[in-house]
């Protein structure tokens, strides 16, 4: 199974937890959407990106809180998105 590019990092990053991981990740996700243009785009990528951390929680319990996180900065994004397009 292939992992988009922050997926895999909270993988690494919260089996062995290191001092600024969750920056590192959100830095993954920012990177990882500017690859899509338009907002429409940013929030299917979003929603994709949390689909498949609520994967990785089944597969990974010991990670919920670190994804916890993770899907906090991902809400965000997509509450600015939607301030955006209003």
């Amino acid at each position: 199974m292939s992992l988009p590019g922050p997926i895999e990092l909270v993988l690494r990053l919260g089996i062995a937890p290191r001092i600024g991981a969750i920056g590192m990740v959100e830095q993954a996700v920012d990177a990882y959407l500017a690859g899509y243009a338009h907002p429409g785009e940013r929030a299917i990528a979003l929603d994709i990106l949390l689909r498949d951390l609520a994967r990785l929680r089944i597969h990974e319990p010991d990670l919920d809180p670190f994804i916890g996180e993770v899907e906090q900065y991902i809400d965000q994004l997509h509450r600015n998105l939607a301030r955006q397009a209003a």
